[in-house]
């Protein structure tokens, strides 16, 4: 029978959460951070999507075959493990600036603004992109 291995790696932003997995529109698991899961599923075509609340990834169809493995890693949305540490550091150096020097940052302040606008459109308008799931 056909395996499927999905793997998860380790991110920043979602450490504490678990992504629920869906095969064909159905919630077959929950993976966990750092966490490597394998299923023996019959032979078929099949639709694996991944949600984490009203988030989620574009669907991959996958077509197993008999004692074929596919590997399907999860990733956050792109460049999502270095946004918020940056963003979280921006901001408090730009208040740091504000209220030690009382001087205000424009630079800082629209930085902060376009890292904090970025995260955002993953977290509404592109929420069924927020994750991303890809064969490797």
């Amino acid at each position: 029978m056909p395996k499927l291995i999905i793997k998860r790696n380790s991110e920043w932003a979602n450490k504490m959460r678990s992504f629920d997995l869906y095969l064909n529109g159905r919630k077959f698991a929950e993976i966990k951070d750092k966490q490597t899961l394998s299923f023996t599923i019959p032979e078929g075509n099949y639709q694996l999507k991944a949600r984490i609340d009203w988030c989620g990834s574009e669907p991959i169809h996958l077509d197993l075959k008999q004692n074929e493995f596919k590997r399907v890693e999860i990733k956050g949305f792109i460049f999502s493990k270095y946004l918020f540490p940056l963003a979280m550091f921006v901001g408090v150096l730009y208040f740091g600036v504000y209220f030690k020097f009382n001087q205000n940052s424009l630079f800082l302040a629209t930085l902060m603004m376009a890292l904090f606008g970025y995260m955002f459109y993953f977290m509404s308008f592109g929420r069924n992109r927020y994750l991303r799931l890809r064969e490797f």
